[in-house]
């Protein structure tokens, strides 16, 4: 098993998905276990601001600290800072620092065909990393997110 691992949380929508897999494959005596939620920033002008309030990054951390903490497992989180394009980095740096056996991530949330033009930050950490790494899947019958005035099967039928 793994003594020591880095579960990447990139939003609500993936918690589930990366903690699922953390449990499967940590072992309660032996290992830790770090939940990290980058708080992304951008540049607007001569400004870096974020997408998210601090209060809302430390939700997504505490709410997987305390998962993992009730399924039995050492396990502490925290949020650190990242610019949008230097995500990747951000999680190989935190599994360098934490000494990182494995690193689990969410799954990628771009289609293929953005993936191919743009890249992945699940493809760069796989590159990138010295440590194994395990990329959750969507759990089964998960829809996807849509705006709330499309139109649906039941709503058509």
């Amino acid at each position: 098993m793994f003594a020591r691992i880095l579960a990447a949380i990139d939003d609500v929508s993936q918690i589930q998905d990366v903690l699922d897999l953390v449990k499967d494959v940590a072992d309660p005596e032996q290992s830790q276990v770090r939940a990290l939620h980058l708080r992304l920033r951008e540049v607007s002008g001569f400004r870096w601001y974020s997408r998210e309030t601090s209060k809302d990054a430390s939700f997504i951390a505490d709410a997987a600290t305390f998962e993992l903490r009730m399924a039995g497992l050492a396990a502490g989180g925290g949020v650190r800072y990242a610019a949008v394009d230097r995500v990747a980095e951000a999680i190989v740096a935190e599994a360098k620092a934490f000494d990182a056996d494995l690193i689990v991530l969410g799954h990628p949330s771009r289609g293929e065909v953005l993936t191919r033009l743009f890249g992945s930050v699940t493809l760069r950490v796989v590159r990138r990393s010295s440590c194994p790494v395990l990329v959750a899947q969507p759990r089964r019958g998960a829809k996807k997110a849509m705006s709330p005035g499309a139109p649906t099967h039941e709503s058509q039928a």
